[in-house]
């Protein structure tokens, strides 16, 4: 399975700081709001200078700024700052206080399920390759278009995919490229 989803596919709901976009939800019949879900990737705004977010509790969350910059205190834990394409991994448990306006991209995942996401800059058509096994992965374009096997990934797109190797590249892109195990 390659599924390439457009920017335009995702679902658009309102949080307490701003817009959320969900880009996928696994398993692709659950209800969000029933949080009956494995994991769900997407990114949001944060509208407003100084926000909480949302709780989820009994899962996991991995965080990345697309746009801004963005303070975290996971008030009990840790504080970190976030610039474009840092990453921060935390409990959906814990109170989180976040400060400044961003964009940002999420990876909520169930508490028995393990998973997480890296940044990678591509350039001069190399080729790189995805080993997951017995995982749904995921590739993320922030820029630029992305050759995946036969298929084009454009800005804004996110393919998922289950099978054991992926081959990718570009002549210039930014991305973001993950995996869950189900």
């Amino acid at each position: 399975m390659l599924k390439i989803l457009s920017e335009n596919q995702g679902i658009i709901s309102k949080w307490s700081g701003g817009i959320t976009k969900q880009l996928y939800i696994y398993p692709e019949n659950c209800d969000f709001k029933k949080r009956d879900f494995k994991f769900r990737i997407s990114t949001a705004t944060t509208e407003l200078e100084e926000s909480t977010f949302t709780k989820f509790d009994n899962m996991n969350r991995v965080i990345s700024v697309l746009k801004g910059k963005m303070e975290l205190n996971h008030l009990d834990h840790h504080h970190i700052i976030l610039n474009p394409y840092d990453i921060d991994h935390f409990s959906g448990d814990w109170t989180t206080n976040s400060k400044g306006k961003v964009t940002d991209f999420n990876l909520i995942i169930n508490n028995k399920g393990v998973g997480d996401f890296y940044f990678k800059e591509i350039t001069n058509n190399e080729i790189h390759n995805l080993n997951f096994k017995n995982r749904i992965s995921f590739i993320y374009a922030i820029s630029g278009e992305i050759l995946i096997n036969d298929s084009i990934l454009k800005t804004g797109e996110i393919a998922i995919f289950d099978e054991e190797k992926i081959n990718f590249k570009s002549e210039r892109a930014k991305l973001f490229y993950g995996y869950v195990e189900i």
